[in-house]
């Protein structure tokens, strides 16, 4: 489903936890899946508005995690923490945000910039629903007029 740049972030144990929770509930890879969703949760919605970045982050609790992200999640990313360079700290608060949502919300959703039908992992969620479901009507630009 494309390139992942590995990152390193400082996340208290309570939203490692959560991430591990949520990729083994919703059949996630791993935890860097979980919070790939819950960028794009935040990314692609107003939820982004709601995000309060945790700039405290210094808890000797936090722990140094390893994160794949693809390189849109990433710049995302930094472009969110340009105050002060602190991705660990919007990461938080985008994580923070996620467990307050409804976990449908979030974890739920198929989104993808290409259309449906060109986005691999669109088409792999499809075809899962597929599998559990029968067959599934796929509805593409359903904002345009």
């Amino acid at each position: 489903a494309g390139a992942k740049e590995t990152i390193k972030l400082k996340l208290p144990p309570e939203a490692t936890d959560w991430l591990e929770r949520m990729a083994a509930s919703h059949q996630l890879p791993d935890s860097s899946k979980a919070l790939r969703c819950c960028i794009n949760c935040v990314a692609q919605s107003g939820a982004r508005d709601s995000v309060e970045r945790e700039l405290q982050g210094g808890d000797n609790n936090d722990k140094e995690v390893e994160m794949e992200l693809a390189r849109q999640q990433l710049e995302w990313l930094r472009a969110e923490s340009s105050e002060d360079g602190c991705l660990s700290a919007t990461a938080r608060g985008v994580i923070r945000t996620c467990m307050l949502e409804d976990e449908q919300v979030v974890f739920g959703v198929v989104r993808c910039k290409l259309k449906i039908r060109q986005c691999e992992g669109a088409q792999d969620a499809v075809d899962r629903i597929e599998k559990k479901y029968g067959s599934v009507t796929v509805q593409e630009e359903v904002w345009k007029k």
